[in-house]
């Protein structure tokens, strides 16, 4: 029974561990994606006069 209950938690922390690994790379995720879209708007909002 105590090999069951250590083989049943050890799963739970591994689940939560990937949880909370693919938390983290979505948050990344984001913050690349909303970094590149104020890039773009920076540019797109420059005078062309700038650019010639």
């Amino acid at each position: 029974m105590l090999l069951f209950e250590l083989v049943n938690l050890q799963m739970n922390v591994d689940q939560r561990r990937e949880r909370q690994r693919l938390l983290l790379a979505a948050r990344r995720l984001r913050a690349v994606r909303r970094e590149r879209e104020r890039a773009e708007r920076l540019l797109m909002e420059l005078p062309w006069s700038r650019l010639s």
